[in-house]
């Protein structure tokens, strides 16, 4: 009886162990539950420019190099020597009798002295021959001597009063020939060329050349120095001038203008500074002017929808606002509505 009630206390025991293992693998754990995520809006920050006011100009700028409409280039034309000093250097300013080069006349020197003497001596032999009471043929031939020796005198006075090389006008040594002191200088060679500076311009090669009409004012920038210009050369009027100059049996000018015809030039208006020839200057033909605007770059204008708009910060949004525009330059355009001195405008 006692092994019968053990028995059946085990089966018990073991009956209710595997209900509770068959519970534990059955039924599923309740997942965790967890907090939900927090979002944070990120800050927006953008790249402004304020609005001004200012003066906007439409203008055409081109580059060139200042000249002179005449230059000079000196040379020794019938007889040439030997070079005994230089007086100046390239890109010197001179005035008008200014000394520029001069040859060894020591030879010429001797042979005025010989000659000057030759000739006091004719004149005394024409003085003797007067107080000799001698016939009228015999003191015009003695006279005859003299006046020879006087023609020869007097290419050897020029010769060496022309032994001096000297500035023509008022100008600038723009270039040396490839001469030195003791060297050889030719008869026709040129030894030194000097432009004049009372005569400046500016020429310029422009890829409209129709807008700059005989007469056009401009202005000429020289580094941060500017001046008045006047248009004085176009190709209509340069096809005029050189059918003149075929026509005309008048000998031409050496040392002028070599007009190109795409080119413009440019005549200084008033003084142009002497030691300009040589530098390189801008020329600025304004074409349309507006003062007192509020201009802004050409990348903030935008087109949307056909309209043209620009972006504004207003209370910390980008807000597209409709544009009226006026005048365009390459860089900047007028503003005549929808943007007000001051409004914020973005970049980016």
């Amino acid at each position: 009886m006692k092994k019968l009630t053990r028995m059946i206390a085990a089966a018990v025991c073991c009956a209710v162990s595997l209900v509770s293992f068959g519970g534990c693998y059955l039924l599923p754990d309740e997942e965790e539950v967890l907090p939900a995520p927090t979002v944070k809006a990120s800050e927006v920050t953008y790249t402004t420019v304020t609005a001004k006011r200012k003066t906007l100009e439409k203008k055409i700028v081109n580059s060139g190099t200042i000249q002179s409409e005449q230059q000079y280039n000196l040379s020794y034309e019938k007889e040439g020597g030997t070079i005994k000093e230089f007086y100046v250097t390239a890109g010197q300013t001179v005035s008008k009798g200014d000394p520029i080069c001069e040859i060894d006349t020591d030879d010429i020197e001797y042979q005025i002295k010989v000659k000057e003497l030759d000739r006091k001596r004719a004149w005394l032999n024409t003085e003797i021959l007067y107080e000799r009471d001698c016939t009228q043929s015999e003191y015009d031939e003695a006279y005859v001597a003299v006046d020879l020796l006087d023609i020869e005198l007097e290419k050897l006075y020029a010769q060496r009063d022309n032994a001096v090389l000297t500035a023509p006008c008022d100008g600038t040594i723009s270039a040396l020939a490839d001469v030195r002191v003791g060297d050889y200088a030719s008869p026709g060679q040129t030894i030194a060329t000097v432009m004049q500076t009372d005569k400046l311009y500016l020429a310029i090669k422009p890829n409209d050349l129709t807008v700059f009409e005989i007469g056009t004012k401009v202005q000429i920038r020289i580094e941060e120095e500017y001046y008045d210009g006047e248009v004085f050369m176009n190709p209509e009027k340069l096809v005029k001038y050189k059918k003149k100059q075929d026509e005309s049996h008048d000998k031409k000018k050496e040392g002028g203008i070599a007009y190109s015809t795409d080119m413009i030039y440019i005549r200084f208006s008033g003084d142009a500074p002497a030691d300009a020839v040589g530098q390189l200057a801008d020329s600025i033909l304004v074409l349309d002017k507006v003062e007192d605007c509020i201009a802004i770059s050409n990348n903030l204008i935008k087109t949307v929808d056909g309209e043209k708009v620009v972006y504004v910060l207003r209370d910390g949004e980008k807000t597209a606002v409709k544009v009226e525009t006026g005048l365009k330059t390459g860089s900047q355009t007028e503003i005549i509505s929808g943007i007000n001195e001051g409004d914020e405008l973005v970049i980016r």
